[in-house]
């Protein structure tokens, strides 16, 4: 197969994909004829849409429009530790004025531990996630538009130079049935899709896909996936340590955290949501109480069944509720914590091994030990995988995966998309 050649989009063409930071345009991949056909992977566009605002510093405008008339809009850029960091994110409901949902939103740390505990890694701060570590896309694993992104050969590029790699993704694809009622006879459905961004990075043995999917009713799904190969020299034969179907590959754990930087157009505050049985029952089913509790100040939270947390801004919907992001986050991580909530501060940009200029907490427990009082609320979610490896994972590994997702929560009246389901015949 030819080499893919960069295809330089004019001004009047990126108004139909995607905006530049100055209008000049900016440089996608086009296949040869000779590539594998993609799949049906929408263009992502930005036609129509009112404008996002500058981009900070480095940061590369993208917008998509969904068929039934939802819409994103964000700024995107690579960051030699954390990869693809997004910011200014906000969500358009059909016929409805831009929700600002986050400031930023980015990997805060991965960490790996080896259960014989002779070996750790922190991937982002000590490997980065972007420059060298970071993966051309080709049309095997990205189905939607290549995008072209200046990347450091080393460090910031300071030194060393860099190039111009198509290193992110952007493509919708199509979740399945999304919404469906029979209500009042008449047969509503419509299928779900989502504007997925990604990059791929190659840290040590393994290969890991950063996406980031951006659905059609407002919700949020950060995720990781994992491939590669198993590290050959993190061996045992203790049964402890592993499966030895699995050749003696030692189990470890990925303990990924994401760090959200809310907006929701002003000062925010958070809630917690817990349910409980509370051992009574009612005529047919156990009796269920659930309780909402303020998170006034900095703190770790863990999880537990029927919790979780909401981020509510100062606005209200027509309704006269307030708007605000739920999150969903059911695992227990081994940082000690699944979920914190810390005061904004621009040199708490990681999970741990926060060893910045300036900066004297390395850690999230120590960013929070403070409890300063939340009203630029910055959120940290933890997700963990442990991995007990299969002989079905020798190379290539199959992927496995682990995220959280957010969710509107009345952000609007009713259902944003209710008006642009389709009626069955």
């Amino acid at each position: 197969m030819q080499r893919k050649r960069a295809v330089i989009v004019s001004s009047a063409a990126v108004a139909a994909l995607f905006i530049g930071v100055t209008g000049v345009g900016v440089a996608i991949r086009d296949d040869h004829q000779d590539a594998p056909a993609p799949p049906t992977a929408r263009v992502a566009t930005s036609a129509g849409l009112p404008a996002p605002g500058a981009c900070a510093a480095g940061g590369t405008p993208i917008s998509h429009r969904f068929a039934a008339g939802g819409a994103w809009q964000m700024c995107w850029r690579i960051d030699p530790h954390a990869g693809l960091v997004l910011s200014r994110i906000r969500y358009l409901a059909p016929g409805r004025k831009p929700l600002p949902v986050m400031k930023e939103l980015a990997l805060g740390q991965l960490e790996v531990p080896y259960d014989t505990g002779l070996d750790t890694t922190r991937d982002i701060t000590e490997a980065g996630f972007g420059g060298r570590s970071m993966i051309t896309r080709s049309a095997v694993d990205c189905a939607g538009q290549r995008i072209d992104a200046s990347i450091p050969n080393y460090g910031t590029g300071t030194v060393g130079g860099a190039e111009t790699r198509a290193v992110l993704c952007a493509e919708e694809r199509d979740t399945g049935l999304g919404r469906r009622s029979s209500y009042r006879g008449r047969d509503a459905a419509s299928r779900g899709h989502s504007f997925d961004l990604s990059t791929l990075s190659i840290v040590g043995w393994y290969e890991y896909l950063t996406v980031y999917s951006f659905a059609d009713n407002g919700a949020i799904t950060p995720r990781l996936g994992a491939t590669g190969v198993l590290s050959p020299k993190d061996y045992s034969t203790d049964p402890k340590w592993g499966s030895s179907a699995a050749g003696g590959a030692v189990s470890h754990s990925h303990n990924a955290v994401w760090r959200i930087h809310w907006d929701l157009g002003g000062p925010q505050t958070v809630q917690e949501y817990n349910a409980a049985f509370t051992g009574r029952t009612g005529p047919k089913a156990p009796i269920v109480t659930g309780s909402w509790s303020p998170l006034t100040h900095e703190t770790t939270r863990r999880a537990a069944p029927r919790r979780f947390w909401q981020v509510l801004g100062p606005h209200r919907n027509p309704d006269g509720h307030r708007i605000s992001y739920t999150i969903f986050n059911d695992t227990t991580a081994g940082h000690g914590y699944d979920t914190a909530f810390s005061q904004h501060n621009p040199c708490e940009l990681y999970a741990s091994d926060n060893l910045l200029a300036g900066c004297p907490s390395a850690t999230v427990p120590q960013f929070v030990s403070d409890h300063q009082p939340l009203s630029d609320v910055v959120s940290w979610v933890a997700v963990s995988f442990h991995h007990v490896p299969r002989p079905e994972d020798r190379a290539p590994m199959e992927m496995h995966w682990q995220g959280f997702t957010t969710t509107p929560f009345a952000a609007f009246p009713g259902n944003p998309l209710a008006q642009a389901e389709a009626v069955g015949e």
